[in-house]
């Protein structure tokens, strides 16, 4: 199976380097794609200079998260990958936890796994608790489906379900929009408990990003 690791960024220059450096240390045949998402703090530079390896592609302005990773999977799926993992850059995600995931969608002949975090609130900030909360159980109810972390940006499916996953979404609302998608088309799916990571108590979706994510999920179940 040729996997292929895609990676949206936007200034994390300080935390890149080591997710590409744990990503590499897998023991797994893997191909890295980083698509930079129009960052001003040199990540870049970092990937260029130090991961001669890894394909990266650049977005010259900012154009979101969901927009970032539609250019690394369709990079992807042109260089004939059959699976595609995605994973953030911020380092708020195990990487270590890939090769099960691949191992789960062949053994369970899956089309899609989430990496699920376990709701911690002494690990995730509690207005990020309850934001995540919210979000998963609007996504839940417009997709017919429980995944347990509907924001979690760590998951890996089958290149040949890529089409059926495929969301419209340029920001954040993507990873709610893939698993409308993934209920809509019926697609089998599992889930894997990964390790609650939070570097930054700013980032993560909130309740007010529920509100503004809520339209966005509703206009792609209904229209």
């Amino acid at each position: 199976m040729k996997v292929f690791v895609v990676i949206p960024c936007y200034n994390e220059k300080r935390r890149i380097d080591k997710v590409l450096k744990r990503i590499n240390n897998l023991k797994l045949e893997k191909e890295i794609i980083v698509v930079d998402d129009g960052s001003f703090d040199n990540s870049r530079e970092v990937v260029k200079n130090n991961f001669k390896d890894v394909l990266l592609l650049e977005h010259s302005i900012n154009l979101g998260k969901g927009a970032a990773l539609k250019t690394g999977c369709e990079a992807a799926v042109k260089l004939g990958a059959d699976i595609i993992v995605l994973i953030d850059a911020d380092g708020q995600h195990s990487p270590e936890v890939i090769p099960e995931m691949v191992k789960k969608i062949e053994k369970e002949n899956l089309d899609i796994v989430f990496g699920i975090r376990k709701m911690d609130t002494e690990k995730m900030p509690l207005v990020l608790y309850f934001g995540n909360k919210f979000l998963t159980a609007i996504t839940n109810f417009f997709s017919g489906m429980s995944v347990a972390d509907s924001q979690s940006g760590l998951k890996a499916f089958k290149s040949s379900a890529y089409e059926k996953i495929l969301w419209k979404s340029a920001d954040y609302s993507a990873e709610s929009e893939m698993i409308i998608n993934v209920g809509k088309n019926k697609l089998k799916y599992g889930e894997i408990f990964i390790e609650t990571i939070y570097n930054d108590n700013y980032k993560g979706t909130t309740p007010f990003d529920g509100i503004k994510i809520l339209y966005r999920i509703i206009k792609s179940k209904f229209l």
